[in-house]
């Protein structure tokens, strides 16, 4: 796609490519598949993060990467501490919860708990949230800054009960403890 700015800042025709990522379909990777996507993603995002004084322009890296390789994943993204609340965003997926209460929902509860939830079936989650009812897993992890505070979750969501296990729950917790936070 080509797009036309008007002149001044960045004027000029830009071709802008946008990779092809589709989670119509939920195939959950084999464990040895998992560790070469996270070994993978892991790279990515240490190149994205390094130096990066922005929280929200890591926070979009991350996203960016993991909704981008991983196939299991059907919505990506973080809920930010707000205040009283945890607000959306950066995310990729469809339409999610615009804000969501302490200990509400698996988000609201691993804030409030500050431990990550892999919950293998959403529907069986007490007070779980349907932001989206196709939504069937979920893997929320407590992303902390330097001193240690909570100050979002990395929430991603499956399409099939059980898509997550401890191999990813081991590879985001990885991810979000090295996030960039100095």
């Amino acid at each position: 796609m080509e797009i036309s700015l008007p002149g001044g800042l960045g004027a000029g025709v830009w071709r802008v490519y946008f990779p092809l990522v589709s989670h119509s379909s939920s195939r959950i990777p084999t464990a040895a598949e998992k560790r070469a996507l996270y070994a993978q993603a892991g790279q990515r995002i240490g190149g994205l993060v390094a130096g990066e004084p922005d929280r929200v322009a890591r926070m979009a890296g991350i996203v960016a990467v993991l909704h981008g390789l991983m196939p299991h994943y059907y919505w990506t993204g973080f809920y930010r501490v707000s205040g009283d609340w945890l607000v959306i965003g950066p995310y990729q997926g469809t339409p999610g919860c615009g804000r969501i209460g302490w200990g509400r929902g698996v988000c609201g509860t691993a804030w409030a708990c500050g431990a990550t939830q892999l919950v293998a079936d959403v529907h069986g989650f007490p007070g779980h949230i349907a932001c989206d009812a196709r939504a069937a897993s979920e893997l929320v992890v407590p992303l902390r800054d330097a001193q240690g505070r909570v100050v979002a979750v990395l929430d991603v969501d499956g399409l099939e009960a059980g898509a997550f296990d401890a191999l990813d729950q081991e590879a985001l917790e990885g991810i979000c403890a090295n996030w960039g936070e100095v």
